[in-house]
Formats: C-alpha cells, structure tokens, sequence
C-alpha cells in the first residue's frame, strides 16, 4: 500500500476549498466557509470521535462536501455527484489512498437529505448528520441565507427556513441530535416567534 503524508493533503484540501468559498463566483458568499464548511468539519470529527470512525475519510468529506456547488452554482442541483468526481481528481493527484478516496466520494454522494440516498457506511451516516446539524447551530447564517441570497421576506423567509431545519433535524442520527438539542429547540422559538406574531 502507497503511503501518504495526510498533514500535506489536509492542508492542500483546506486552501482549495476556502479559495472557492471567498471568489466572487461562490453564489453563497464568502461566509460558505466560517459558518458552514467549518462547523461541519467540526460536527463529523466529533461525531466521528464519538463513533470510532476514520477521521481523515470524514475530514476530507466535509471539506469537499459542497465544493462543486461553491466553484460552480450551476452544478448545484447535483453538487453531491460533481464533488465526488472533483474530491476523486483532487485526492488522487495529492496521493491519497485509493480504498479511502472511494469512501470519501460515498460520503460527498450520500450526504444531501433531499436526494435521499442510501448510506454505505458510518462515515456517510456521520457527514449527512455534520452537514445538516451545521443548519441548526449556525443559525445567524441561516438567517443571511434566508433572507439576503434566497431574498425572502420576514413571514415567507421563516416558514421556509422552519422547513429546512425541520427536515435537517429528522436527517441527524441520534449521536448528532443529542449534542445540538437546545441549538434546536432555541432556533424552533426564534423562528416560531416570527411566524406566530400577532398583528
């Protein structure tokens, strides 16, 4: 088996992935990378901690995750597939093991809620999680998404974001709601207030 100095192609991974969060074609704006790809790198190696999972396939996942969509908001609608194949060039020319590059891609395939994919292994099941309890504990940036990318008004922009984060809640694995249930709950009263408010 090749042997790979991981230190080097976590780095390399890092630099390429923040690059695109702060160019002027990420759609999503520069905040991509401080308040979602960060806090889901964070979730998946605690997580993963917890879990005795790989810690490198579940790093590089959540780097790589959304990395399609933030280059090109076209591929957007089918990000998970482009960043599998883009995390698969990427970890390939850097190295990386191919048996862990295969698991790596499973993870970015199956990590969107909406396509409803099935997970292959606990690294996926963790990514899918990380990603969607990044939702629920960045809530300040859901709120930019909401209401200044999607241009949602106040009643419209709650509804929709009360939806997102009630399927993100329903895609975490016990493990994962467990660490964020007051994130939850806290987030559900914010939101709650806003669509309940009497005129």
């Amino acid at each position: 088996m090749k042997s790979y100095n991981y230190k080097k192609i976590r780095q390399e991974v890092k630099r390429l992935v923040k690059k695109a969060c702060y160019s002027a074609n990420n759609n999503f704006s520069y905040t991509t990378w401080r308040y979602h790809i960060i806090p889901v790198a964070s979730h998946s190696l605690r997580l993963g901690k917890m879990l005795k999972a790989d810690l490198e396939i579940l790093e590089l996942a959540a780097y790589l995750h959304d990395y399609a969509g933030i280059l090109n908001y076209r591929l957007y609608k089918k990000h998970h597939l482009h960043g599998a194949q883009l995390a698969g060039k990427i970890l390939d020319e850097l190295n990386f093991s191919q048996e862990k590059i295969k698991k790596v891609q499973e993870c970015i395939i199956s990590h969107r809620g909406s396509v409803k994919l099935k997970h292959k292994s606990k690294e996926a099941k963790i990514l899918a999680s990380a990603d969607a309890m990044s939702h629920i504990t960045e809530l300040a940036d859901m709120f930019y998404l909401t209401f200044n990318i999607h241009k949602y008004e106040t009643l419209e922009g709650a509804k929709w974001l009360k939806a997102k984060l009630e399927r993100s809640w329903a895609k975490i694995m016990p493990e994962g709601r467990n660490l964020i249930k007051d994130d939850y709950k806290l987030a559900l009263k914010i939101i709650n207030k806003a669509i309940l408010h009497k005129i």
